[in-house]
């Protein structure tokens, strides 16, 4: 009885009960990327969708509303998914536009940086998803968030010592202890891989161009090609230092490429441990690629190397 209330009140918002492709299109990267799947979130759904449909009607872009606005529902992404039911702020949003199905919308945002990484978060475990629009092109949202630290803002009483973090609750007075905060986070983070690399080894169909997103990581550089990354897990590695980040083509060519870490990134979207390298040109398609990565890490050298193909 329950569960059939719950699925009239998803259909009467414009979702789905069982509508979770946006989740399996997502978990099927992070499969590949040896990272724990996300479970699906109803109230990230009411959020993500909420959006979709502001953009849809409005015919707007970004994550952000306007108060006042037909169809708003909140002017942050965290906003929304507080108004949403969800009790944290602690979240992250993707944002697709013009695409065709949740597979294609995932395989497009992976061929960006910021997204692909937003993705492929160590902190994340639960997600929602919605698509607005029609047969000529569909926006798709993704809201996600950490269980752990909804946990924490769903309990009771929080008491510790030493500092707290502020405003990461829906209720904008309750408090969260910086350890309890920071525990939360390395729960999640535990479970998943050590080392992230995308394309990951032996990848085939690699798509060959870097699709612009919003803010442009690399502005000026057009044709670019599909970004290379590596990803160190903040609950296992904690000083880095980049050594050597090169690709190479089928016939032992180097690619030219520009290196994005945090140090360089402009707009202070990627982690210490995140490192990407974007080729000054589009791969050749139907070709292998070979990767060789360096870096001293809390005071030991790691080296990685692996090859992928792409697409015909």
């Amino acid at each position: 009885m329950i569960r059939g209330i719950l699925t009239i009140l998803l259909l009467s918002l414009g979702l789905s009960a069982y509508d979770q492709g946006g989740v399996a299109a997502v978990n099927a990267i992070r499969r590949h990327a040896g990272m724990i799947p996300l479970r699906n979130s109803y109230a990230l759904s009411r959020s993500a969708y909420h959006h979709a449909k502001y953009l849809g009607r409005l015919r707007r872009k970004g994550h952000l509303e306007r108060p006042g606005s037909a169809y708003y529902t909140g002017r942050t992404p965290f906003d929304r998914m507080v108004r949403a039911g969800y009790p944290s702020r602690a979240g992250v949003e993707n944002i697709s536009y013009g695409d065709s199905s949740y597979s294609h919308s995932v395989r497009i945002l992976m061929a960006t940086l910021y997204h692909r990484l937003a993705f492929l978060d160590f902190r994340i475990d639960v997600m929602g998803s919605s698509e607005y629009g029609n047969r000529r092109g569909r926006i798709y949202v993704y809201d996600m968030g950490a269980s752990s630290v909804a946990k924490l803002c769903s309990g009771g009483r929080l008491s510790g010592n030493g500092s707290y973090v502020y405003g990461v609750c829906a209720d904008p007075k309750r408090r969260i202890p910086r350890g309890r905060f920071r525990e939360a986070l390395r729960s999640v983070e535990r479970r998943n891989g050590r080392i992230v690399l995308w394309p990951p080894a032996d990848a085939r169909n690699v798509p060959t161009a870097f699709v612009r997103e919003t803010p442009d990581p690399i502005p000026g550089i057009y044709h670019a090609g599909y970004p290379v990354t590596v990803q160190f897990n903040p609950a296992y590695f904690h000083r880095m230092k980049l050594r050597r980040f090169e690709l190479f083509d089928d016939k032992g060519r180097k690619i030219k490429a520009r290196i994005l870490q945090a140090g360089n990134d402009r707009h202070r979207k990627m982690a210490p441990g995140d490192f990407a390298l974007v080729p000054l040109g589009r791969l050749a398609p139907g070709h292998s690629y070979r990767v060789l990565f360096e870096a001293d890490v809390d005071g030991k050298r790691i080296r990685k190397s692996w090859s992928f193909r792409t697409a015909r």
